[in-house]
Order: structure tokens, then sequence, then C-alpha cells
């Protein structure tokens, strides 16, 4: 039986250190994640996918055709990362890819908060409870994280959920978050959709709730009769 192999933090950067000769490095790391993003979505959201696919092509026609095999492969590593999640351990990767490429936005006050700070947060606030009632009675959590950077935070309470409770979060988790930042809501959206996670993720202003689009997680689209009534 082979061992699967799943790729590194460690080498995404290396493969993005390919790349960011040609574009800058902030250019070229959003546009995996949005293309990531857009690719997801489109397998999912019909109702999105033309608007979706068009934005697409308008960011990989930009890349000569080398260029365009690197995003791919580059893409190919963050899936099979961030689709390992359940089974290999939780952990805020895109956030992780994102601060150590040196591509945040410092100046305004971009800093995610490392993944076993958020962890630490979510064991606290955890109701055991709570939670034991939510799985007796086959109910919905919901959650909600108005400035969600790369989803960091809900995806340590998933972690504590899962791990530590035995809690079924693609059946009885519910997410509802947002961001200003388009990359962000990209990361987000990846990084819960491939852990399977129910979830909304808005492109707002959580201060005006100025809206500027709406992404849903497959687990979501797939079980739209449960979560509706939520999202």
């Amino acid at each position: 039986m082979k061992t699967k192999i799943i790729p590194t933090v460690k080498d995404i950067l290396k493969d993005l250190d390919k790349g960011t000769y040609r574009v800058g490095r902030h250019e070229f790391l959003a546009d995996i994640f949005k293309c990531g993003a857009f690719a997801v979505s489109n397998r999912f959201d019909i109702k999105n996918a033309e608007k979706r696919e068009e934005a697409y092509i308008s960011i990989i026609k930009k890349y000569d055709k080398d260029m365009q095999t690197l995003i791919s492969g580059i893409f190919a590593k963050i899936f099979v990362l961030l689709s390992s999640q359940i089974e290999f351990g939780f952990n805020d990767y895109l956030g992780e890819i994102y601060m150590r490429s040196d591509t945040s936005n410092s100046k305004a006050g971009q800093f995610f908060t490392p993944y076993h700070v958020s962890k630490l947060c979510a064991e606290m606030v955890i109701d055991t409870g709570t939670v034991s009632n939510f799985i007796k009675n086959d109910g919905v959590m919901t959650l909600n994280e108005p400035a969600c950077g790369a989803g960091g935070m809900v995806l340590a309470t998933a972690d504590v959920l899962y791990n530590k409770y035995n809690f079924n979060i693609s059946r009885n988790l519910f997410v509802e978050c947002g961001d200003i930042d388009e990359r962000c809501v990209a990361m987000t959206y990846l990084q819960l959709s491939l852990a399977g996670i129910p979830a909304v993720i808005y492109q707002r202003n959580s201060l005006t709730m100025e809206t500027y689009d709406r992404w849903e997680t497959p687990a979501y689209i797939m079980q739209w009769l449960r979560f509706r009534k939520f999202g």
C-alpha cells in the first residue's frame, strides 16, 4: 500500500518562487488563490459559473503556457494539502503561505492570528454541554466570523469540534463569514470548501455591511435544503 504524500507549505513556497521573477509575488499568489476558488466554485455553483469563468479567463490569459502550468501545479498541491485536513490535521495553511510569502497588507494592520492561538481560543469558548445538545438533536450550530482573514479561526473551531467532540462539521455546523479583501475571501472559500464545511463567505465591509460578492461552499450547496434558513 502506497503512503499518501502530502505537499507542505514549504513545498508550495518553493514553487511560488519559480514564478515571481516574472510577476510580482503579491499579484501571483492572489491570482493562484482566485483561480483556485473559481475552479472549485464552478463545479458546484451553477448560477455564478459563467461570471466566474469569465473572471478566471481574464486572469489566466495574462500568463504564458509555462506560467499557466506552474499555476496549475501549485494549485494541485494546495488542493491535496487542504483536502487532507480531516485525515492529517487542520491548520491555517493558506494563511501561513500568505504571511510567509510577504504579501500581506501590513500597512493596513493585516496580520493573521497564529493557528495555535486560534485553536486555544476555540477550546476556551466551546461549551461541552452545548455541543452535546447539538449532537443529540442533530441540530445545526452556527458560527459567524465577520473579519475572517484566511479562515483560520473557523478552521480552529472545526478542528476542536471534530477531533475533541466527534462533531459532524459537514452536517451540524454552518458558518457565515466575510472579509473586505477578495484574496482573503478566496482563501477562506478554498479552506472551508476543501474541509467539507457548509459556509457562505461574503466579500463585504463588516462595518457598513456593504456587500460585493457571495461564495457558497460545495457542502452548503449540496445540503441547501438543510442550511437555506441560515444562509
